[in-house]
């Protein structure tokens, strides 16, 4: 993988609870460490645009200092994906639906997971919408495994 990043693109299915738990959890995380040059987006295969977070999304989020209240859902474009150095995806279905109409995005994109520190690699981060306050709490804190070995990574 290319250690040259600075541009992250978090990807889900509608960029209004997993991809927004990522991007806002990486600038915070980030920030405490004082990185500097690390940016984040997030953005929704099938996003509508200007979609809030869910209000559990954003209740989780808060509850473990993620302020979720302003984010906007984006739905995936070409001036994101020129902009990232890596995308990454919460299933691996989503990295098929990503190269379907963004080709330019296999050599960057990865599932989340490939930087979790705890359990499997491999294995996708399920989707909480519509479920319960428990679905959206694992939800989260799975991302933040994922994204707390991401910014080790990125800090070595």
């Amino acid at each position: 993988m290319n250690e040259q990043i600075s541009n992250i693109l978090f990807i889900c299915i509608g960029n209004i609870c997993r991809s927004p738990f990522a991007e806002k959890l990486f600038k915070k995380l980030v920030k405490q460490k004082g990185r500097k040059g690390l940016f984040a987006e997030s953005a929704g295969l099938y996003a509508l645009p200007g979609n809030s977070a869910t209000s559990l999304a954003q209740r989780v989020a808060a509850e473990y200092g993620v302020n979720l209240a302003e984010h906007k859902a984006q739905p995936v474009a070409k001036e994101l994906v020129n902009w990232s150095d890596l995308i990454l995806v919460m299933e691996k279905p989503h990295e098929k639906t990503l190269l379907t109409t963004f080709s330019e995005a296999a050599d960057k994109s990865h599932l989340i997971r490939r930087f979790a520190r705890f359990g499997s690699k491999s294995r996708g981060i399920a989707d909480p919408y519509g479920l319960n306050y428990d679905a959206y709490r694992f939800c989260y804190l799975d991302i933040e495994d994922a994204i707390t070995g991401l910014v080790d990574h990125l800090s070595r």
